[in-house]
Parts: structure tokens; C-alpha cells; sequence
């Protein structure tokens, strides 16, 4: 069984009716943190929209379908009411057992550079693992394993749009 998601992990309060206007729900995961699962087309697309044109900072030697647009930290910010944000941006792409994972995140908007391994971006965030379990199964990432599909019509929207 595969596992294939491209989200970012957020703490602190959620606001719902922000979540709502950016298009995206947050999926409560263990130890207070929410799962906001997005896409490339996701980010492309809001970038373009809304007018953004930072890039987030990410090892050059991470996929090039990592996002990288900097909406997503005005996303962060928004969802959680903290400006700077804090968060995680998480990838995977495994298919039977054969795969790899990167992850990147930022406290108070300032990225933590030796972070790149989803366990390292969830120590980041707070997160203890339970004795026998590592971060990533400690919050229950192993039951999130596709991104949605309500979010593929992102991809027609970027073609309509020529991004």
C-alpha cells in the first residue's frame, strides 16, 4: 500500500472560518497538532491568486514537486491566527515500502534548517513520541495516506489559468 500526501501541520487554535475562505479543512492528528492537506496545483494556484510572490526556503536537493510558494506560510498564519506562523510542510511518496519523505519547518516564520525528516518537523512542533512509536505514528500520519480528491481540481484550475 502506498503512501502519498503533500500537507502542512499546524498547532495553536484553528479557525475554522479561515480554513473555510483558503479552501482547505484541518484534520485533527494527535498531540493538539491539525493536518491540512494541500497539493502542488493547491499552492500554485493560491500563489497565483492571491498575489504572493515569496518563495519558502527548502533544501535544493528536495523533489522538485515540493512546495515552496510562500503562500502557504500567509495559509499557516491564517489558520492558526499566528503572525509569524509556525508549521510543518510535509511530502511523501512511498509505494510498497520503497519511498521517500521531506519535510521542512518554520517557528515564529524563520525556517529550522536541520529539519528534514517529517519526526524531526513534528519535534519541532512538540510532538513526544509514545514508547515504541516514532513521531510519524505517534499522531496517527500513517492513516492519512492519499491527498484528497477534492483537491485535483486545482490542477484544471492552474491549466485555465496558464500556471
Amino acid at each position: 500500500m502506498g503512501h502519498s500526501i503533500t500537507a502542512l501541520i499546524v498547532a495553536e487554535q484553528f479557525d475554522e472560518a479561515a480554513a473555510t475562505e483558503w479552501d482547505v479543512a484541518g484534520t485533527p492528528i494527535g498531540q493538539g497538532l491539525r493536518l491540512i492537506h494541500i497539493n502542488a496545483a493547491y499552492a500554485a494556484y493560491q500563489q497565483h491568486q492571491r498575489g504572493a510572490g515569496t518563495i519558502l526556503g527548502a533544501p535544493d536537493d528536495f523533489d522538485s514537486r515540493f512546495p515552496r510558494e510562500g503562500v502557504l506560510a500567509d495559509l499557516a498564519a491564517a489558520v492558526t491566527t499566528r503572525t509569524p506562523p509556525t508549521f510543518a510542510l510535509i511530502m511523501t511518496d512511498y509505494f510498497g515500502g520503497e519511498g521517500r519523505q521531506w519535510a521542512t519547518a518554520w517557528i515564529d516564520g524563520g525556517r529550522v534548517p536541520e529539519v528534514r525528516d517529517i519526526n524531526g518537523a513534528l519535534q519541532v512542533l512538540g510532538v513526544h513520541a509514545t514508547k515504541g512509536m516514532d513521531e510519524f505514528d505517534t499522531v496517527g500520519l500513517s492513516r492519512h495516506r492519499s491527498t484528497p480528491d477534492a483537491l485535483e481540481r486545482y490542477w484544471d484550475l492552474c491549466d485555465d489559468l496558464g500556471i
